[in-house]
């Protein structure tokens, strides 16, 4: 019996936090190729309206809204992704120093801490969607688009976020420390 599958895990020769970590990348990555999609859909508009303006046409309100709600969703899409690639931010310099107890123990509690912030956060964006939702409030410069819609980034990419979040806390404790 190998030691991947002693443990738990679903992949000879793998450890299980490797399985896992595997898997939270390639779902990172399909976020990162939908930001990805959203920044160049962006890009052209935004030249499109510059080209516009500079031949002295007007653009519709909407050339400059769309964007600006695209920014959001590219946002909150990648901030999970990031995560995943351990690239946030942590504040580690004195962290090394310490016993590999004392690094798992800040890791996960760093992490514990983000997320529950992030989770109050989700708490409210949670409530602003559903409120937009109810009383079916729209966007009248980007079509009419219904304004839920718009602000629906915020909790689908905190709660991706949260769920990195918690995973690494897992993943970083089994570890013996950070990403």
């Amino acid at each position: 019996m190998t030691e991947a599958t002693s443990h738990g895990g679903t992949e000879p020769g793998r450890p299980p936090d490797a399985v896992h970590r595997g898997a939270a990348r390639r779902i990172a990555s399909v976020f990162v190729g939908l930001a990805g999609v959203i920044l160049l859909i962006s890009l052209a508009i935004t030249i499109y309206t510059i080209i516009a303006r500079n031949t002295g046409h007007s653009t519709a309100d909407w050339v400059l809204k769309l964007p600006e709600s695209m920014l959001g969703w590219m946002t909150f899409l990648g901030m999970g992704a990031l995560v995943a690639e351990g690239g946030h931010v942590a504040a580690d310099m004195f962290i090394t120093l310490a016993s590999r107890t004392i690094q798992r123990l800040a890791y996960a509690t760093w992490t514990l801490i983000t997320a529950a912030v992030l989770a109050l956060i989700l708490a409210g964006s949670v409530s602003i969607v559903q409120q937009t939702y109810a009383i079916g409030e729209t966007n009248i410069e980007i079509f009419g688009m219904p304004q839920w819609i718009i602000l629906l980034p915020l909790p689908v990419g905190l709660g991706i976020t949260i769920l990195h979040l918690l995973a690494e806390a897992v993943a970083g404790w089994r570890r013996g420390g950070g990403p």
